[in-house]
């Protein structure tokens, strides 16, 4: 970002057939598992944009051990392998971070994060490096999603949005069900989701390499939308309960973050494209992006009327200097299906 401001069984899967001949991918925990899907209560580990420094490189291992001590169903990693300036996008960058997530005991599914690709461009002077942000993300596709598996000791089967036609470069963006929810992954990014404009946040780069990078936002805008749409009719057609996006960049809903157009106009099509699939859908639905580092947990959206959509959430995870994560307990018996927390890992809280 650089814009202002264990020790369960492996994990078994069915594959549900809908109408229109698409399948999608259910998971389900061993007969040993407390968090068994159907109408019981799992739990899930949400965090991201980490580790920043020095300092958070000490503390990564900790908060890893703390999810695996927590045998929570499975983790989502909502993007940024490290801070914007923290060195260069090099191959170690990846393969240390598909390590990391390797030494998680249950699956997890990551997303990427704008420093791991749209910043790899060398803004951040020298010594740290210049790659091209399009070469870094299809290195990352092959190094995090060459299969249908998740990462993690024991991996879960997911759906990739490259199996449609059409689609077939988007491996990142992934959806699974897991009791009665429906996951969705998608590639939308922080520092404006790749559109950039000459001379805002700092913007250097000649107009070639900025329209070029314009064109690659305008093609995976749309693959993220078909995705999204995709992915919210299907949980509509299996009569799931509800829904849960991924993503990793904030989208400034309201402009929270009071920036001037083109500092966000990069998700004018998708956060409007969320919101009418959240309308439409008669469960709940959930966003979870990190990107601006500050834990929170609100509900931004509102109808035309100005009345909040009660059925949607937002969360924001922690991250930079903050190794901490977000407990998602999804309770099919509870009428807002799902309850997020923080937890603080110990060691974790010092003075920098």
């Amino acid at each position: 970002m650089y814009r202002i401001r264990q020790l369960a069984a492996a994990v078994a899967v069915l594959v549900v057939t809908v109408g229109t001949g698409s399948s999608v991918v259910r998971t389900s925990g061993s007969s040993a598992d407390r968090h068994d899907g159907g109408d019981n209560a799992y739990t899930v580990a949400l965090f991201g944009d980490m580790p920043y420094g020095a300092a958070g490189r000490a503390e990564y291992p900790r908060l890893l051990a703390d999810i695996n001590k927590s045998h929570v169903r499975f983790s989502i990693f909502d993007g940024d392998l490290k801070a914007g300036g923290d060195g260069a996008c090099t191959d170690a960058l990846y393969t240390q971070s598909r390590d990391w997530f390797n030494s998680l005991d249950r699956p997890v599914v990551v997303v990427p994060g704008d420093n791991d690709w749209t910043d790899c461009w060398g803004r951040y002077g020298p010594g740290t490096g210049g790659f091209d942000p399009l070469e870094r993300l299809d290195h990352e596709r092959q190094v995090f999603y060459p299969t249908d598996q998740s990462l993690g000791r024991h991996t879960m089967t997911v759906q990739r949005e490259s199996t449609e036609p059409g689609y077939e470069q988007y491996r990142e963006n992934v959806r699974w069900i897991a009791g009665a929810v429906l996951y969705v992954g998608l590639n939308v990014q922080g520092s404006n989701d790749n559109l950039p404009h000459a001379g805002v946040d700092g913007e250097t780069r000649p107009a070639d390499e900025i329209a070029r990078m314009a064109a690659e936002h305008q093609q995976r805008e749309q693959a993220n939308i078909h995705w999204l749409e995709e992915s919210y009719a299907l949980a509509t057609r299996l009569s799931l309960k509800g829904v849960l996006v991924d993503w990793q960049a904030d989208p400034n809903f309201n402009n929270e973050q009071h920036l001037q157009p083109l500092q966000y106009d990069g998700f004018a099509e998708i956060v409007p494209a969320l919101r009418r699939q959240v309308i439409a859908f008669p469960g709940q639905s959930a966003l979870i992006h990190g990107d601006s580092h500050y834990y929170k947990v609100d509900k931004p959206l509102n109808y035309d009327n100005g009345q909040v959509i009660a059925k949607f959430t937002r969360v924001e995870t922690f991250g930079a200097a903050n190794t901490h994560w977000v407990a998602a307990t999804v309770d099919p018996r509870d009428p807002n299906l799902f309850e997020f927390s923080p937890r603080i890992v110990p060691g974790n809280v010092n003075d920098r």
